[in-house]
């Protein structure tokens, strides 16, 4: 049986019944359009036609085949679906890029560049709406509900799209990946739909406001305190901010890596993220979903930072506040007034990880230790000649004198941690070097775009690749695993991944993609080719890792190392057994660290398996032994004889 119809077969709920089986020819007619269109596409065509209709009609493809599926949508709901897509790839044919109306909700999609699917969006544009001038944009993250999807996504009705269009606003809803909780993959969505609503309206850069609610409000805390420099200004409402009080998780029993990975993702660690940027937040007195004290207490955080934050709360009222008060007027009325302040003269940044690494003008370039937050202080002084910076964990960093208030000089004078140097500014940066970086041409040093961990990996374009290299029983079993995968991604990320044997992986894929690998170096070619290269010695359910070897029937090995093959590309491996069967499904991936090895048939905290030996790689992609810690949460205690 070919790969592809073997991996298609072990998807749940996928295959139609016979019964619908007269219903196929409406979207084989708009599937095979599609096709066409994209295989004769002229070579002048223009691409900003092609990147609106096209995702757009597949998006009508892939609803109207899913409305097939279900008993509770007619006929009419799917031939609806499929006229529109036939039309799209008509207007692609004339050349014609399609233009949302105003005045109403409109669908749009895009695809996206990690798993090559196509994901939809939601813009209101106002009536007055006319391409002559730039115009703000609310970006508004939607609530978790567990049945969301795209035929039934989490929208605003248009008496709150309206409240946009009064405040001379255009409104944009990120479909989030269903309730990724905006991390990760949810995060992408956003940042690629700000985009794709870039090229098609004339935003203002300097008036990109954040909003959200409930779970978009947690949201909104994380990309705005990520991302300082970005949004001009935030509105999060009755959103969490902080992940180990609203899970009642006791930071100090977990296992390092676990809790590094939580306050990675914890507004209340990013607090002094906030200064230099507008922030106002509003909850109900008596949320009993979300309690008030997850506001409270990040307000109070940062006002004791002496940063300013505007609070509302509602008096008696509960966690839906957003049906049933006033807080989206509050909210995209207030911030309306607000432009970005690209120069502020002082900068406090806290960041986990490299994929986070820019605060306003200042980037850090290098850290000193992995599993360990970075802090910066930058302050310019006010005739601007002055530089001063206090910072922990950083090796190098450097700052962008085209967004800061520093005067224009050939030479600096920058005080880092108490010593005084003079700099000299290159290419309109000055390049800050604490710790000199040490010289090593493999692996890579670790730096934004490789730095991990897995989840990482999935935030770029990657494929899967399956090993054909074993036996018979051995190649079904792994074909069944990359099936298990991609299932889950599917239910978590609304999208299914590009997928390939080791023998139908090209070089360009190899090249250009993050490469999932599943197997063994004995049942995967293209694992064989790298495995003397990694820092774990894979086996048959065996791995051996700073000199300790884990061996048994139900181990599995979950691993982030940049490609031996291709330095600027990673690989995630599994091999073994596969990571988290029992994990919400959401989590999957981002409690994942650097290297794992886990057995599969025990239950732990999280709903996930228990964890043998895992940790991260320090700045080197080194694995050391402070960084590796055995067992679940009792740093230490043997779990599996050597």
């Amino acid at each position: 049986m070919p790969y592809a119809l073997i991996v298609a077969s072990l998807l749940i709920g996928t295959m139609l019944s016979p019964a619908l089986a007269q219903e196929q020819p409406a979207t084989d007619d708009l599937a095979a359009a599609i096709a066409s269109v994209e295989q004769s596409a002229p070579a002048g065509a223009d691409p900003q036609v092609l990147a609106t209709n096209l995702p757009l009609a597949k998006l009508k493809l892939k609803k109207a085949r899913l409305l097939e599926g279900s008993a509770w949508y007619a006929a009419a709901n799917i031939a609806d679906e499929v006229a529109e897509g036939l039309r799209l790839v008509e207007m692609t044919r004339a050349g014609r890029r399609y233009v949302p109306p105003k005045d109403t909700l409109s669908e749009l999609a895009y695809t996206a560049q990690n798993d090559g699917s196509v994901q939809p969006y939601y813009v209101h544009i106002p009536e007055a709406y006319d391409g002559e001038r730039e115009w703000p944009l609310i970006v508004f993250l939607h609530g978790y509900v567990p049945s969301i999807s795209v035929v039934d996504p989490w929208v605003l009705g248009e008496d709150v799209c309206d409240i946009a269009e009064r405040n001379g606003c255009i409104l944009l809803i990120p479909y989030g990946r269903r309730n990724t909780d905006f991390q990760g993959v949810g995060e992408v969505d956003i940042c690629d739909a700000i985009e794709q609503t870039r090229a098609q309206f004339r935003i203002d850069p300097d008036r990109i406001y954040l909003s959200g609610v409930s779970m978009g409000g947690m949201g909104a805390w994380n990309m705005a305190l990520r991302r300082p420099g970005f949004f001009a200004a935030t509105t999060p409402i009755s959103g969490q901010t902080d992940m180990f009080r609203w899970w009642g998780w006791d930071p100090q029993g977990m296992t390092p890596f676990k809790r590094f990975l939580v306050a990675w993702d914890n507004p209340e660690e990013m607090a002094q993220n906030a200064r230099g940027q507008s922030f106002f937040v509003q909850h109900g007195e008596l949320d009993s979903l979300i309690p008030v004290i997850e506001s409270r207490s990040m307000v109070a955080r940062m006002r004791a930072l002496d940063i300013p934050v505007g609070y509302y709360e509602f008096t008696g009222a509960s966690h839906y506040i957003y049906w049933d008060t006033p807080c989206f007027e509050n909210a995209w009325g207030w911030c309306k007034d607000f432009t970005l302040d690209r120069a502020p003269s002082r900068v406090t940044f806290r960041c986990f990880s490299l994929r986070y690494n820019r605060a306003h003008w200042l980037t850090i370039d290098r850290l000193k230790q992995w599993g360990t937050p970075a802090t910066v202080d930058a302050t310019i002084a006010q005739d601007g000649a002055r530089l001063d910076i206090t910072c922990e964990n950083v090796a190098a960093l450097s700052v962008d004198l085209a967004g800061c208030p520093l005067a224009a000089n050939e030479q600096f004078v920058v005080t880092v941690n108490g010593e005084q140097r003079e700099v000299t500014p290159q290419d309109g940066r000055l390049a800050i070097e604490i710790d000199p970086a040490p010289e090593q041409q493999w692996p890579p040093l670790k730096r934004n775009g490789l730095c991990g961990p897995a989840e990482d990996v999935l935030n770029a374009p990657f494929i899967m690749v399956q090993g054909t290299a074993g036996s018979d029983a051995e190649d079904l079993a792994l074909a069944t695993k990359v099936g298990m995968w991609v299932e889950e991604w599917d239910r978590f990320a609304d999208g299914l991944p590009r997928v390939c044997t080791d023998e139908e992986l090209t070089e360009e894929q190899a090249r250009t993609m993050n490469l999932v690998l599943f197997g063994t170096p004995q049942t995967n070619a293209v694992l064989a080719r790298i495995a003397d290269r990694l820092p774990v010695t894979i086996g048959d359910h065996s791995y051996e890792v700073l000199g300790r070897t884990f061996a048994g029937p139900n181990l599995g090995l979950a691993l982030c190392y940049p490609n031996p093959e291709q330095p600027d590309r990673y690989v995630l491996i599994y091999s073994g057994e596969l990571y988290g069967r029992r994990l919400s499904i959401n989590h999957k991936h981002d409690m994942l660290p650097d290297f794992l090895i886990f057995d599969s048939t025990r239950f732990t905290i999280g709903d996930t398996e228990a964890n043998v030996f895992g940790g991260w790689f320090d700045v080197d992609w080194q694995p050391k032994p402070e960084l590796a810690w055995e067992g679940d949460h009792e740093p230490g205690r043997p779990v599996v004889e050597e």
